[in-house]
């Protein structure tokens, strides 16, 4: 389980309870990373450690998956201090997928895609081809 500081989890449940108010419903964890400002993998992490501390519930349904507080008075049992200097690389994780995603819009947006799946089928015919004019050898040496 992670270590998750009492600060970190009542700044959590902040943001739940504000999104909530705000939405009219339980917030994403895309949501609430947007709001805190942080990475969705570490609010991901952030919300099962608080799952299962049992503050908090990841509520998954068909369309989505959502936060709700369950018993605020939870986190009081977590200790203070600072938890897992991991937050800057799951950033720089969700930043190189968010890079990985534009360059494969980009790809498709472009039509870039579509020439390169022409060229590989007129390489493939013009190979066809070629190997149609070659005459076979013989498998018996009489050639």
């Amino acid at each position: 389980m992670i270590r998750l500081p009492r600060a970190d989890a009542h700044l959590l449940l902040a943001g739940v309870r504000v999104l909530a108010h705000r939405l009219g419903r339980g917030p994403t964890p895309e949501e609430l990373a947007e709001l805190l400002g942080t990475a969705e993998s570490q609010v991901r992490l952030q919300a099962a450690a608080l799952q299962d501390l049992g503050a908090v519930a990841l509520v998954s349904s068909a369309y989505e998956t959502h936060l709700e507080i369950r018993d605020h008075l939870a986190i009081e049992q977590l200790e203070d201090g600072e938890g897992p200097a991991i937050g800057d690389d799951l950033r720089a994780f969700d930043e190189r997928k968010r890079e990985e995603a534009e360059k494969l819009a980009h790809l498709f947006d472009s039509g870039e895609h579509e020439k390169l799946r022409q060229d590989q089928l007129r390489q493939m015919d013009d190979d066809l081809r070629e190997f149609r004019r070659r005459k076979p050898r013989n498998p018996f040496g009489g050639d």
